[in-house]
């Protein structure tokens, strides 16, 4: 491996810690934020939906500047976005700024979360499983953290306006990291022929792709976004102590991720996909029926989450031997757009049946994902080589 895609390497490792620092801090805010502007679960839902409309439509456009700039380009756009809102949200004092901030979020994790999703599969050739695993095991290990020292210090009394203040300050850092760091133009001026929306979208197996994908990150963002929200409504538990479940579920999926490519190297990438989530809906599913007691149980079941999002996308780039950047930006654009639907309709049922009977809505989009990837698997594994398959 060349030096200067080590250096590339441990440069997008931390990056994905410091954007799933930045997305994910909100949600052990949540219950701040609904006393502090006066807002319902209905309205927490909407912001993230309609903050999820940046990513939707900048994870589109992501794709296709990948193609036609290049990667370094896209990830300078998308650090800037992050500073951007960082900065705002240290200085938001409404539930319209807040919406905003979260949207310009969005853009920028969109931008940045494609260079990376389209350039990792090609800066080595071997044990692509394991890197693209370990790549997304700094997200969630930055998440953990980013919960982690954003409860302690708002327990210590920091307000969150001044956390997201310092997080805009590593933002800077990695911007000015990046313009020095030599970043290959993978898919740039390849010579390819291009296709359009409507052809991709005629394909059965990116239709599989997006559902799969959807329905899975609905369950694994709704986890993050809502756990909190849900043990604090149904368990009279601390905002700190409700807080403790999610750090634990995102620790233990950090742990999945960092191991998680060694295992499906071994087995296979859709197949050892699709066992791992049914095991982690049928746990997700238990923990909620037993209550108090099935918390830990529902944190566990994080190790089983872990391998779905970052081996499936890069089982794309097996699948799809041409715009392969392409190809992924509508996946995940249309990946956000269900997650952005599912949002607003969890925070929807939150108010009206409850949090804890809401709260199922997860292990269903999770059996519905499982759904489609025995479809992906099914259909690919005779024509495909995906992994060991």
């Amino acid at each position: 491996m060349k030096r200067r895609n080590i250096i590339l390497i441990i440069f997008i490792f931390i990056l994905m810690a410091l954007q799933a620092g930045a997305e994910n801090m909100i949600n052990i805010f949540i219950p701040t934020l609904k006393n502090e502007f006066a807002i319902s679960n209905a309205n927490i839902g909407t912001m993230i939906s309609l903050g999820s409309l940046g990513y939707v439509a900048f994870t589109f456009i992501g794709g296709i500047l990948c193609d036609k700039i290049g990667q370094k380009k896209v990830f300078i756009f998308g650090i800037l976005f992050l500073i951007i809102s960082l900065f705002l949200y240290a200085n938001t004092n409404s539930y319209f700024m807040l919406i905003i901030d979260m949207f310009i979020l969005n853009v920028g994790l969109s931008l940045a979360s494609i260079a990376i999703n389209t350039l990792v599969p090609v800066l080595v050739m071997s044990f692509q499983a394991i890197l693209m695993n370990m790549t997304h095991f700094f997200y969630g290990a930055g998440s953990a953290a980013g919960q982690g020292i954003g409860g302690f210090l708002s327990a210590r009394g920091v307000n969150w306006r001044s956390i997201y203040f310092g997080l805009a300050v590593m933002f800077i850092i990695a911007l000015i990291c990046i313009i020095f760091i030599k970043v290959p133009d993978v898919h740039k001026n390849e010579k390819e022929n291009k296709i359009g929306l409507v052809k991709v979208l005629k394909n059965k197996l990116v239709i599989f792709y997006i559902l799969a994908l959807g329905f899975y990150v609905f369950g694994e963002i709704g986890t993050y976004k809502w756990l909190t929200n849900y043990i604090y409504d149904n368990y009279n538990y601390s905002q700190s102590r409700a807080a403790f479940y999610v750090t634990l579920f995102t620790v233990i999926f950090a742990v999945g991720r960092l191991f998680g490519g060694i295992v499906v190297e071994k087995l296979g990438y859709v197949n050892t996909v699709l066992k791992s989530l049914i095991i982690a809906c049928l746990m997700y599913t238990i923990g909620i029926i037993f209550k108090q007691n099935g918390l830990i149980i529902i944190s566990i079941s994080g190790l089983f989450f872990a391998i779905t999002f970052p081996t499936l996308i890069l089982s794309i780039s097996k699948v799809f031997k041409s715009n392969v950047s392409s190809i992924i930006g509508i996946i995940i654009t249309f990946t956000s757009l269900i997650n952005m639907v599912m949002q607003m309709i969890i925070g929807i049922l939150n108010d009206y049946l409850g949090t804890y009977s809401a709260f199922y809505i997860i292990p269903i989009s999770l059996g519905i994902s499982i759904l489609f990837i025995a479809l992906i698997y099914l259909n690919t594994k005779e024509s495909f080589v995906i992994g060991r398959e």
